[in-house]
């Protein structure tokens, strides 16, 4: 088709440091998992231990069906295979998007097709390049897999499902840029479809064998990598079903683009009233009914993350306690907690710590996104000063951010306090949880100040995210030098209820996080609009 292939070429000029990010933060993953394969299980191997580990429905849901663990590489397909693919899938919806309907959104794909270039050439280059680049990933893991000592034929399976998974979701990323007629929305359904694929896959796995409820899993594109079987007898055929699936996705995309208005969806935007409401008089409430539908659907998907983890609780404890090796691990991501109740909690909430202060940078750049499209530059042509705009957004992702912290906090003890009949469960996650949250507002102060300054270095601050999240999911089970893992904003944050509350250093990690932020509202309202 005319003019793909300029196309292509600048897709991948403008998305080349998203995708290596996500690849090279992706394929490392797998291959460092292996080469801690003893340190991570030891002598379990031949004691029975893994076999029980296999047959708990509780790891099942969490991981993934195990078919082999005595070997590094079917150890490995366990432990972070299914978490792999799914992140391929996220880097794939999310990189379609911006290319696609973020590009529409914003005018440049209209600005491309003034040119000699065909009207499907757009689409086509971003799905060549979301494809190329899952593709990298898959030969990055295979490589690194063999490289590790694992065998050639496993390495290949586990590296083609993990490309064609992603390959899956750019074609659910290329039809939800059909669907809707803006980016977020775009995005908030692709990543809807996603999560729906990776519950449907835990139901699964869940379930007792030979229960029809197993089958499930077949119905869930993140788990046709686990189910091709690498490093245990591969089933290449299973690799089929994403390979057509994708093929049928991408078609689709293609013949909904071909009968849909440039600048809309499928799915027609409905207008507004004729006149606003009394409460968008102001700036603030401006922001927050900009960030209410997402912030309503951040809090109800953590709010199932946080339930199900803490539904846990009380079976993990008893699920570890003949495995001393996996004790030891939960142990030392818990911070040295004697009670494993205690080391579980401390370990989900760093996790949920980090979650919440994604949950921030994303209210916060809002306004980024605002200025972008010029709506931020209508705002302030009234009366409103550049400040006092700014204010409104942060004051949002603070609240929420707050607000966020304390309630998975106490839905993550909730199911304990129940089954326990403890009533000061949910008060200790809960104040837990808060004591964690200056970390969190250290990262959106980061990144407030990055925008008042440099806003064209804005990713910096996902870099801090990854690097954390890596460090509490992965790091502390790999056993890295403590030295490294303590590298995180949450890092002087006491973690309850293994130590002791400290209130210095959470004053100290909240007048760094106040004072980032007064330095960014200073630079932002000094900058030129759109001038980094």
């Amino acid at each position: 088709m005319t003019g793909t292939r300029v196309l292509v070429a600048l897709a991948l000029r403008r998305s080349r440091w998203f995708h290596l990010a996500w690849i090279l933060g992706l394929a490392v993953l797998a291959p460092a998992t292996a080469a801690a394969y003893e340190t991570i299980v030891g002598g379990l191997a031949g004691a029975g231990a893994l076999d029980v580990m296999a047959a708990n429905p509780t790891m099942r849901a969490m991981l993934g069906p195990p078919y082999d663990l005595t070997t590094p590489g079917g150890f490995t397909v366990w432990r972070v295979g299914t978490f792999l693919a799914t992140l391929a899938g996220l880097m794939a919806v999310l990189g379609v998007v911006r290319v696609t309907r973020a590009d529409e959104e914003e005018g440049r794909t209209e600005l491309l097709r003034s040119g000699v270039v065909d009207r499907s050439a757009p689409l086509t280059a971003a799905v060549v390049v979301g494809l190329a680049a899952v593709a990298v990933l898959g030969l990055l893991v295979a490589a690194g897999m063999v490289g590790v000592g694992e065998p050639v034929a496993g390495s290949g399976a586990f590296g083609a499902g993990t490309a064609l998974s992603g390959a899956v979701f750019v074609g659910v990323g290329a039809v939800t840029a059909q669907l809707t007629a803006s980016a977020r929305a775009a995005r908030g359904l692709g990543l809807a479809v996603l999560a729906a694929a990776y519950l449907l896959r835990a139901v699964a796995d869940a379930a007792t064998d030979g229960s029809t409820a197993q089958l499930l899993r077949w119905a869930s594109p993140v788990e046709w990598m686990a189910l091709a079987r690498p490093y245990a007898d591969e089933r290449w055929g299973v690799l089929l079903l994403p390979l057509l699936l994708t093929a049928a996705l991408v078609a689709g995309a293609f013949a909904l683009e071909a009968r849909r208005d440039h600048g809309s969806g499928v799915y027609a935007v409905r207008p507004g009233p004729a006149r606003a409401a009394r409460g968008l008089r102001s700036p603030i409430a401006l922001a927050w009914r900009l960030h209410r539908p997402g912030v309503a659907g951040w809090l109800v998907g953590l709010s199932v993350f946080a339930l199900g983890m803490g539904s846990l609780t009380g079976s993990f404890g008893r699920m570890i306690a003949d495995l001393p090796q996996f004790e030891m691990v939960l142990r030392r991501m818990g911070g040295g907690a004697e009670q494993l109740v205690d080391a579980f909690y401390v370990a989900m909430l760093g996790l949920v710590a980090i979650l919440v202060a994604v949950l921030v940078v994303q209210v916060w750049q809002r306004l980024v996104v605002e200025e972008r499209r010029g709506h931020a530059e209508l705002v302030l042509s009234t009366a409103v000063p550049r400040t006092r705009l700014a204010l409104a957004h942060l004051l949002v992702a603070v609240v929420v951010g707050v607000g966020a912290a304390a309630l998975f906090g106490a839905l993550l003890g909730l199911p304990y306090a129940l089954e326990t009949d403890s009533g000061d469960v949910v008060a200790r996650t809960t104040g837990a949880s808060l004591v964690l949250t200056p970390g969190a507002l250290l990262v959106l102060g980061i990144a407030v100040a990055l925008h008042g300054w440099v806003p064209r270095l804005g990713w910096l601050v996902w870099v801090v995210v990854g690097w954390s999240l890596f460090m509490v999911w992965v790091g502390t089970v790999l056993g890295l030098p403590e030295w490294l893992t303590r590298l995180s904003p949450w890092e002087p944050l006491p973690a309850l209820p293994v130590e002791e509350m400290a209130w210095t250093p959470v004053a100290a990690v909240v007048l760094v996080a106040l004072g980032l932020m007064g330095t960014g509202l200073a630079g932002y309202r000094r900058r030129d609009l759109g001038v980094g």
